[in-house]
């Protein structure tokens, strides 16, 4: 195969004559992508308040969010009128953000792709659409709005902002909302698929996948599932032993496997392996956390537990 060689001689500059009515529409053409460039510099323009509006809504909700643990049980209802309405300003914000892109991208595209095709007359215009990059922002605007959907329990909306993100720019946090969402619709295989996902798109992510499974259990826990918690509570612990509360909801989880049955007049308990290691790591994290002393009760319960039984004294015989 012949190869073009660089020499050290003078170029000359060859000059291909357009057709004058092909020319004409080049130039109408690039003289409409530069005005649409600018329109589109514009609009980035108003979106950006709407984005920094929403972010700060978002992390006045966490901000709440992370008060209500410790708030009284009277403080608690107002805690959570505004929070949710900071999640409504999110998502307002948001939309308006996300609007103001998608006509951006719209007006960049279709200029964009008919150049595209005139420049090279090999293509269609559908087909220079599709090779295009798409804005930035966007990505970023869907997941954002996916997560203050999620925190104002509207997860079917979430799960639909988080997989048009994913499709546009795969990233770990955003994997790591949609296993929580999935598992807020009851969707587990769903939930399980998105947390397997997180490392695969960033191998270096691994306390974000841990949260993802951690959620996943909090969430069959919230619901009283505890036995199908088990497994992504054990993945979490896997990814993070430093994790305490995880490390407490799989002992839970463990707790309602426990089995008896009655040999000989005694009743026999069998607890799972793993249960008591789980309880004691979580009293080796947190000695004095929220639910130190109900791990301790239940470790006392477990020892009473595995005490063998004591058999009746025989009656003495009278002389």
């Amino acid at each position: 195969m012949s190869r073009l060689l660089l020499k050290g001689s003078v170029l000359t500059l060859q000059v291909i004559l357009l057709p004058p009515l092909f020319a004409q529409v080049l130039e109408t053409d690039i003289k409409s992508a530069k005005t649409t460039k600018e329109e589109g510099l514009k609009r980035s323009d108003l979106m950006k308040p709407h984005f920094a509006n929403g972010n700060q809504a978002m992390l006045d909700a966490k901000g709440i969010r992370q008060q209500l643990d410790a708030a009284a049980s009277d403080q608690k209802p107002a805690l959570l009128t505004k929070m949710k309405a900071d999640y409504q300003t999110a998502i307002t914000e948001y939309e308006q953000a996300l609007e103001e892109t998608k006509v951006r991208d719209e007006d960049g595209l279709h200029v964009i792709g008919l150049i595209g095709v005139i420049r090279n007359g090999l293509i269609t215009q559908q087909k220079a659409v599709d090779m295009l990059v798409q804005d930035k922002d966007l990505p970023i605007i869907l997941s954002n709005l996916g997560i203050a959907y999620g925190g104002l329990g509207e997860h079917q909306e979430a799960i639909n902002m988080l997989q048009q993100a994913a499709i546009l720019k795969p990233a770990a946090g955003t994997f790591m909302e949609l296993g929580t969402d999935f598992a807020q619709v009851g969707k587990m295989p769903e939930a399980a698929a998105a947390c397997d996902k997180v490392l695969t798109v960033d191998p270096a992510a691994k306390n974000m996948q841990e949260g993802c499974y951690k959620n996943v259990g909090i969430v069959l826990t919230n619901r009283g599932k505890l036995v199908d918690a088990i497994a992504p509570l054990q993945k979490a612990t896997q990814l993070n032993p430093q994790d305490a509360l995880a490390w407490k909801l799989l002992g839970d989880g463990l707790t309602n496997t426990i089995t008896s049955k009655t040999e000989g007049g005694k009743i026999v308990y069998t607890i799972p392996s793993g249960t008591i290691e789980a309880y004691q790591r979580y009293l080796l994290l947190e000695p004095n956390g929220s639910y130190a002393e109900q791990v301790r009760a239940a470790l006392e319960g477990f020892a009473q537990m595995m005490k063998p039984a004591s058999t009746p004294a025989e009656p003495k015989e009278k002389n």
